[in-house]
């Protein structure tokens, strides 16, 4: 398949999994201390993680729509004005932009773990999606496999089972008298099942180089996806750490998880 909307696709899930509250404003003045609705677990209680979960669940109808009060953006559907993505190394070569992106399927995800170890200051999440969609409007140029790739006009995706399982690891810290927590180590591990892509206007319209271009992207999305994990990564990496230290930042860790 197309890697850069596979890439693009995979770092808007990224920020769905875990949350962007860098883009997300909130409605109303911010304040320091936690939306009522939010159930707080106690780091202590033999049953944390059964509370994690529990308050989650409690906040999944009101992800979709957004909560300011967090920074979190509405999640169905999740829209993102732009993507930019570029690779030169490997057998990708690629420029490529996406716009408009709006991604459906997002409030259909089942939790597979969530865990927390408040003495090791570790938590871990991993997140099952049975299907996301995403359509952009895309301009691309470049090559893949020595094949070369160019098109400007609308993109569709289809990701079938994409589980990502995330581990972070922090450290305190003292702020105006409070603790606060600094994430220092960001895991991202995932995996998807199957891929289906369909790139408009290839080659200036040309619907038969686009036919067959298409059908090369879509039977060697495995070996594509593969070659863009490492960045792939990296980039997730770096968007979870942004947005889970806004989240830090703004709270304590006492108010987040307190004793």
């Amino acid at each position: 398949m197309n890697q850069y909307c596979l890439t693009g696709l995979l770092l808007v899930l990224g920020v769905v999994l875990h949350v962007e509250w860098t883009t997300a404003k909130p409605q109303a003045k911010k304040t320091d201390q936690l939306p009522s609705f939010l159930k707080v677990c106690h780091r202590n209680a033999p049953d944390l993680d059964t509370c994690a979960r529990e308050s989650y669940e409690a906040l999944r109808p009101r992800l979709m729509e957004g909560i300011p009060e967090l920074y979190i953006p509405a999640m169905e559907p999740l829209v993102v004005p732009q993507v930019k993505m570029d690779q030169d190394s490997g057998a990708i070569y690629l420029h490529s932009v996406y716009r408009n992106v709006k991604v459906t399927g997002i409030s259909k995800h089942t939790v597979n773990e969530l865990r927390l170890e408040p003495s090791k200051l570790k938590f871990i999440v991993s997140l099952t999606f049975p299907k996301l969609h995403m359509e952009s409007d895309y301009s691309i140029k470049g090559k893949i496999m020595m094949m070369p790739l160019l098109g400007d006009g609308h993109c569709n995706v289809d990701l079938v089972n994409i589980t990502m399982r995330t581990e972070l690891i922090g450290q305190e810290y003292k702020k105006n008298g409070a603790n606060f927590l600094k994430i220092n180590t960001v895991t991202v591990k995932y995996e998807l099942s199957d891929v289906h892509i369909h790139l408009d206007n290839l080659f200036n319209g040309d619907k038969a180089l686009g036919d067959r271009m298409n059908e090369f992207l879509n039977e060697n999305w495995k070996a594509l996806a593969d070659e863009v994990r490492p960045l792939m990564t990296k980039a997730l990496v770096d968007i979870l750490r942004a947005s889970v230290d806004k989240l830090f930042a703004s709270f304590s860790y006492d108010d987040l998880l307190p004793k």
